[in-house]
């Protein structure tokens, strides 16, 4: 059965994934407004009541600005972690989301949704609970791994035979040492709870690169400390030394718009 994994934005300012597997449509994240998901669904040909469920994986702002109207115009099952949930109860929106369609999921274990297999795993960032998503289908294994610091021996045993990705590669290590950021946040960033460089990533792209992984979408760019090309360069330059990688296409998402679309 055909996939279609990609994002409709990418980056500090907002963050949404699309994941489709025959007549299964998921998002993931809901970090722009109402209208501007709905435009982007519209680009891909996918009506918004089309939509079967939202995963959340986690509660900061640039994940959950559309989530009030989203779930109150299409009433979607969201499912999320308990932290994620205690963490959105802080903020200012959250008295204007409807809280009956929330499912509250554990780390490590899996659920369906309609011809999808939803696994939450766990990943390390400055939020309560964060989780990436891998979904799997009886002929498609995709994942969507953004907001992390770190990787644990648990998540690459989470995202071993994956046929497509959405990976963060947030940052040139270099570009962030040197440039505009105050120190505290440099070193947030670049700590266990922030987020992925560009040669991390392709170290977690090697550890569970195979002959069945066709495609690779490089999300959340820093629009301060990195650049497509250079996020591309660097993880193809690493790749390239890589067994099994000889087929890989790789891709970088733009902080808004309709990204390349990954298909089988």
């Amino acid at each position: 059965m055909n996939f279609r994994l990609c994002s409709l934005a990418s980056g500090s300012e907002g963050n949404v994934s699309f994941a489709e597997y025959g007549d299964t449509r998921i998002l993931i994240d809901a970090g722009l407004s109402y209208r501007a998901i709905c435009r982007g669904l519209e680009e891909l040909g996918a009506e918004a009541d089309s939509i079967d469920a939202l995963l959340l994986t986690h509660e900061h702002r640039d994940h959950i600005q559309g989530l009030p109207l989203l779930i109150k115009r299409l009433g979607l099952p969201v499912y999320t972690t308990a932290g994620t949930f205690e963490g959105l109860s802080e903020q200012k929106l959250f008295e204007r989301i409807p809280k009956a369609g929330f499912h509250l999921i554990r780390r490590g274990e899996s659920f369906p949704v309609r011809d999808l297999t939803v696994t939450a795993l766990a990943v390390t960032h400055d939020a309560k609970e964060p989780a990436a998503f891998r979904l799997d289908g009886e002929d498609a294994h995709l994942a969507v791994v953004t907001d992390l610091g770190c990787v644990s021996g648990d998540l690459i045993e989470g995202l071993q035979g994956l046929d497509a990705l959405i990976l963060e590669a947030n940052h040139n290590r270099r570009m962030l040492e040197t440039g505009p950021y105050p120190y505290p946040l440099k070193l947030r960033i670049d700590g266990d709870a922030g987020h992925l460089s560009n040669e991390a990533a392709a170290g977690l792209l090697q550890q569970i690169c195979h002959p069945g992984l066709k495609a690779v979408l490089l999300g959340h760019l820093s629009r301060t400390n990195n650049y497509p090309l250079l996020a591309l360069e660097t993880v193809r330059g690493i790749m390239s030394r890589t067994a099994g990688a000889e087929n890989l296409k790789l891709y970088a998402a733009p902080p808004k718009g309709l990204s390349e679309i990954l298909t089988p």
